[in-house]
């Protein structure tokens, strides 16, 4: 466990005394307060089942809209429904039930988006039952490995991933940051005294939240076996990033600091989680430009990677403060390109550069 300190004094020589990691230091007051940070997301009256609800939701959406690999057409009206969650689309009925839905929790801008993308994945379905080649959609097959089929557009993109990818960003990862880590929803005017059994104070339960966006099982990244999503992703690009310790231990400070009333802490969790995770979303990317470089022999590889790639790089415009502008943000797509068959190595390795000089991960973008 890790334990956190603070002491408030009057006395100016006890108020020079060392503060150590995850201690406040003020002499505005003469009491002690301490606090221990626990090493699993195991606190007193947490809910975040609205989080799981959505995470489920996207589960459902991304494996219907995979039925298109096998070549059935995509019912448009039934992907509209599982956005929206009207007309009980979802197999799972407590879905149906819930009162939760994707579209409303995605970033406003870019509500427009996925519905265009879903009705287009459902338009070009209906050619599903073919072989893709350039200018015609349908399924490629990988060369490599001829279990590996995706259905793409008739530029190579395969829409399942971009949706998929996409809506990270644009509902967990947006929802996270912008949402429930802004002073908004947990700054100093939110209420965090009165304890709602279940959901513990107004600041907690936001808090909360926010952790149920990541995806992690309450003992990550001990365990890493019941990953969703971003911790799923964090996971894959830990060895080089670093972000799986860096992101559970800042969920956990943050959360027990609000509980000790330490905004100081808390504050200094917000600012890890919002670069942390930031820095998460760019190297998964660049995690799947550099599977697109090692496949450019085999286009339904490359296609599948790249397109994991759009969908990633559209999830870094949903931060206020993000560090990718939108001209970069532009340059990135531009080198991918449209027509997925017709990017090259070149292109790729201009996609990666962008994005690892903006955050600085030019020392590690091999290792993504």
């Amino acid at each position: 466990m890790l334990t956190t300190l603070r002491r408030h004094t009057t006395l100016a020589l006890i108020g020079l005394a060392a503060c150590v990691s995850f201690t406040s230091c003020s002499d505005d007051e003469d009491d002690t307060v301490s606090y221990q940070v626990p090493a699993t997301y195991n606190f007193e009256n947490v809910n975040y089942s609205g989080q799981t609800a959505r995470i489920a939701m996207l589960d459902e959406l991304n494996n219907y809209i995979k039925t298109a690999n096998a070549g059935a057409p995509l019912d448009a009206q039934k992907l509209q429904n599982m956005y929206s969650n009207t007309g009980q689309p979802f197999s799972d009925a407590s879905l149906n039930a819930s009162g939760k839905q994707l579209k409303n929790k995605t970033a406003l801008t870019a509500q427009p988006v996925f519905e265009q993308l879903l009705t287009d994945v459902a338009s070009a379905s209906q050619n599903a039952n073919t072989n893709a080649t350039n200018g015609t959609a349908g399924i490629l097959t990988s060369t490599t490995d001829n279990t590996k089929k995706y259905f793409v557009s008739a530029k190579g993109v395969e829409y399942g991933q971009v949706i998929q990818k996409g809506l990270m960003g644009a509902v967990f990862y947006s929802q996270a940051v912008d949402g429930y880590l802004s002073t908004e929803k947990i700054g100093p005017a939110v209420d965090n005294t009165t304890v709602t059994p279940g959901e513990g104070t107004t600041m907690e339960h936001h808090w909360d939240e926010a952790f149920g966006y990541f995806g992690a099982p309450k003992d990550f990244p001990t365990n890493v076996t019941d990953t969703k999503y971003w911790a799923n992703y964090s996971n894959q690009v830990n060895l080089a990033l670093g972000s799986n310790k860096v992101l559970m231990d800042a969920f956990l400070k943050g959360r027990a600091a609000i509980s000790a009333k330490d905004m100081k802490a808390k504050d200094e969790a917000i600012a890890t989680i919002r670069t942390e995770w930031e820095r998460l979303v760019a190297a998964s990317a660049i995690h799947e430009l550099n599977a697109a470089k090692n496949n450019l022999a085999d286009q339904a590889k490359k296609s599948h990677y790249l397109s994991e790639a759009i969908g990633f790089v559209m999830g870094l415009q949903y931060k206020t403060d993000r560090k990718l502008t939108d001209a970069k943000y532009q340059e990135v797509r531009a080198a991918i390109g449209e027509n997925l068959y017709n990017t090259t190595a070149d292109n790729i390795n201009t996609a990666i550069n962008i994005l690892s000089t903006t955050y600085g991960m030019d020392s590690i973008k091999g290792q993504l």
